[in-house]
């Protein structure tokens, strides 16, 4: 009957024993768990984008003109001579021109070439050594909503290198700018990507970088220090190749703002009497009456169709048809669901 009893509370301890092993060890592995699920968070968020900033940061540079800050990136590299791109206001008619990558390697810059309706500037600089240029991605093919990396240099040197995130409110939008050259005052519609961040001095010129990446935009302008504004990659790799190739740039200066057809919904076409099967084309919000399409007979609320032979269908096709400098165009636009043609010579 003793036996009996040492063997009932030997069970009874052994029960309890194991029971108290189980909780603690589920409690080690829920512990272990929650480790592991916070660094894959915690590391997951942060290795996609320190990836992206490490793989970029060797190709951003910090530019001095005369002591003025201001940041650039590397567009291409031909033997010894590397193109780096940067805003224009920030080195023109300066001095002297200093490039720093990273922290310390610092090489004069000439500039080769500039246009002041996108404000974009060439820098050449001579090296012996292998500097890889950004990737270059497609701004028409960006979101409202997607976030996007900055990297230059604010305010001074000791902050070369760092870094802003922001989310793009609207790309590419076309906003109205006005310069004065000398003594003419010029008015134009650039295309561009709106930011819902604001950027310190001195990250004029930076790139804007997409989640693959990519260069999308320059980032050159900002209105009453709260609107900020970059040039889509899309319009500046084909000045910067003009720049390059040729010192300046030709165009042709259509004046008209518009929205792509693609863009817009089926109610709005139909309030605008536009036929829904019409895909192509780009309706016209404003014109501007020194532009070539106001010549041509062009007015708010048609639908351009074709610019000298080429489809307008998005930002890409329209670019190309500013950017390929003819004698004459010609445009073939719907106004009232009829097609009108119209041909007009350059000044």
């Amino acid at each position: 009957m003793k036996n009996n009893r040492l063997l009932y509370i030997l069970i009874i301890f052994l029960t309890a024993w194991c029971a108290i092993l189980s909780s603690e060890l589920a409690d080690v592995r829920n512990r272990e768990d929650d480790t592991i699920i916070n660094q894959y968070e915690v590391n997951g968020f942060s290795t996609d984008f320190t990836k992206i900033i490490e793989e970029a940061r060797s190709a951003v540079v910090t530019i001095n003109a005369d002591g003025n800050i201001l940041s650039g990136f590397v567009y291409k590299q031909e033997n010894e001579d590397v193109y780096i791109i940067s805003a224009y206001h920030g080195v023109s008619n300066v001095n002297s021109i200093l490039v720093t990558f990273g922290a310390s390697y610092t090489v004069n810059g000439e500039l080769v070439g500039h246009d002041i309706f996108t404000d974009l500037a060439i820098i050449r600089i001579r090296t012996p050594y292998l500097i890889e240029a950004l990737k270059l991605g497609d701004a028409s093919l960006l979101k409202k909503g997607e976030f996007v990396i900055c990297l230059g240099t604010p305010l001074s040197l000791d902050y070369q290198g760092s870094v802003e995130m922001g989310m793009v409110s609207a790309a590419p939008l076309q906003i109205e700018n006005t310069i004065q050259v000398e003594e003419e005052r010029y008015s134009y519609f650039l295309n561009m990507i709106q930011l819902n961040s604001d950027l310190l001095a001195g990250y004029s010129g930076s790139p804007l970088i997409n989640m693959n990446g990519e260069v999308i935009g320059i980032n050159t302008m900002s209105y009453n220090n709260s609107l900020v504004f970059s040039l889509t990659i899309n319009e500046a790799r084909i000045v910067a190749d003009q720049l390059i190739a040729n010192g300046s740039v030709e165009r042709n200066t259509f004046g008209i703002k518009g929205t792509y057809l693609k863009d817009m919904y089926n109610y709005e076409k139909s309030d605008l009497n536009i036929a829904l099967d019409t895909l192509d084309g780009i309706y016209v919000n404003r014109v501007r009456e020194t532009g070539l399409a106001y010549a041509a007979g062009i007015r708010t609320g048609d639908v351009i169709t074709t610019i000298n032979g080429e489809s307008i269908s998005d930002l890409n096709s329209y670019l190309r048809a500013v950017y390929a400098p003819s004698e004459e165009n010609s445009f073939e636009y719907i106004r009232n669901g009829e097609k009108v043609n119209a041909v007009i010579g350059n000044d």
